[in-house]
């Protein structure tokens, strides 16, 4: 079984099979289950596996970072990605009531708002560039790392300073960073561990790392377990929960100055939705399609009635999912965790 899952992944494991454990060096692991991607049609079959000695979940077989960028070039949904679509984006981000309605859906879960004026940003993962327009507007020097070559035409188009590529590469040289942002991003790359280092050499005095990442013990990965949204495989290689990845934080000399759970409101809605639809393996789901979506109250009388049925009952089901998350994430049980590390005196 093991060989066959091997195989036909198409990645290779490090030499000799012996698979390190990110957050404690650890050498031995035990496979849950198999698992396979349920959104965008990777045909490979993967294993999650866990840690004996500190219990890290990850995603074997591990891959390397020069299989990313034909992964996501390939089966992420970035190139049905305009510039004008992220400009617009950005400026939608910008209107007077945004921080209540983002607190309310969830959508503060996003690192470059804590980005202070004049500050030298670095997004590691920056995707579209959405979230390096929306620090600019802030009056932050923003940057950007991304290792999907679709964005490099949206980077050209939207004046944007992306390299594409990982920050292994060792990118904008000779820089040092106020504030470096990981939304949902370190559980793609293959060492975290070591990435974390690389970066903290990269802050300039008193900077800070804010990090966003699905929580493995919220309160939807327990009720939902396999069929959980976030699992995300094979793009999620390693799956983290708060004390696991303090752990990891701390070997690299960085400290968890404090921490929060926030759980998007539409990440619910997708959850419900992923459940109703089985996912067929090797095929890309029509649950996580790349669609604009339709403004609330553009009733047509032209469109089918489950269509309109579906604009109106929605923003309805968004409102419910907003009472409930809140409430969850109150209680430190949030789908995703937001932290923010320092480096330790004396690193």
């Amino acid at each position: 079984m093991k060989q066959d899952v091997m195989k036909s992944s198409g990645y290779n494991l490090p030499q000799g099979n012996v698979v390190i454990c990110s957050a404690c060096n650890g050498c031995e692991h035990t496979v849950l289950r198999s698992v396979f991607d349920d959104r965008y049609g990777h045909p490979a079959t993967f294993q999650l596996a866990q840690c004996r000695q500190c219990g890290h979940v990850m995603t074997l077989p591990r891959l390397r970072e020069e299989d990313l960028p034909e992964l996501y070039g390939t089966y992420y949904p970035r190139k049905a990605l305009t510039a004008e679509l992220v400009a617009r984006q950005a400026a939608q981000a910008q209107t007077r009531m945004s921080r209540l309605s983002r607190w309310w859906m969830g959508g503060d879960n996003q690192g470059q708002l804590d980005v202070k004026p004049g500050e030298k940003m670095l997004d590691i993962g920056c995707g579209s560039g959405l979230s390096l327009l929306i620090a600019r507007s802030k009056g932050a020097e923003v940057y950007g790392v991304e290792a999907d070559p679709n964005v490099h035409p949206l980077a050209k188009e939207l004046g944007l300073s992306i390299h594409q590529g990982s920050i292994h590469d060792h990118p904008f040289p000779g820089m040092s960073f106020d504030l470096v942002v990981l939304n949902q991003v370190i559980e793609h790359i293959p060492e975290p561990g070591l990435a974390l280092q690389v970066i903290a050499g990269r802050l300039a005095p008193g900077g800070r790392i804010i990090l966003v990442f699905p929580n493995r013990s919220s309160f939807y990965s327990k009720i939902f377990g396999p069929r959980w949204i976030n699992w995300h495989i094979p793009y999620h290689l390693h799956h983290f929960n708060l004390s696991g990845f303090k752990k990891m934080a701390e070997r690299y000399g960085l400290k968890l100055v404090c921490h929060r759970t926030i759980t998007p409101n539409i990440w619910t809605f997708l959850q419900f939705r992923a459940v109703l639809k089985k996912p067929i393996q090797g095929q890309a789901s029509p649950v996580w399609a790349v669609t604009e979506a339709v403004p609330v109250g553009a009733v047509s009388r032209n469109k089918p009635l489950h269509i309109t049925l579906k604009i109106l009952i929605a923003p309805l089901l968004l409102g419910v999912f907003g009472v409930v998350n809140r409430c969850v994430d109150l209680l430190g049980q949030g789908d995703c965790l937001m932290v923010e590390l320092r480096r330790e005196q004396g690193q």
